[in-house]
């Protein structure tokens, strides 16, 4: 008995995975919470690019790859959200919301890009 239990479970299993894929993709599309939206759209172009060096690499610091950080904070108190990104090996941006997902690049009016090392 053991072994047929476990061979019936063995072709269960497979039959329950067909069974459940969907094979049109809408179930997928209709459980979308975020609409990718592109740079040139939204004007947030930030890239965290990271490059590995003697120096710097994820042997001497351990989360090397973990990113910089965003904030999130309406910084002119016009009810908006504005986006600030931190780079780990480039300059900072702070993206002033415009509404209707459109930001404008204030980083050096705001003169708030950092330092780089």
């Amino acid at each position: 008995m053991p072994f047929r239990s476990r061979l019936a479970g063995l072709l269960l299993v497979p039959l329950f995975l067909l069974v459940s894929c969907d094979r049109t993709g809408d179930s997928i599309k209709k459980n979308y919470l975020f609409t990718l939206l592109p740079s040139g759209q939204t004007g947030i172009d930030f890239i965290n690019e990271v490059k590995d060096s003697k120096d710097f690499n994820i042997f001497t610091y351990r989360n090397f790859y973990n990113g910089g950080g965003v904030a999130i904070g309406d910084i002119n108190n016009d009810s908006l959200a504005d986006v600030y990104f931190t780079s780990n090996m480039g300059d900072n941006k702070l993206y002033l919301n415009k509404g209707d997902w459109k930001f404008e690049d204030i980083t050096n009016k705001a003169g708030v890009a950092g330092m780089k090392s």
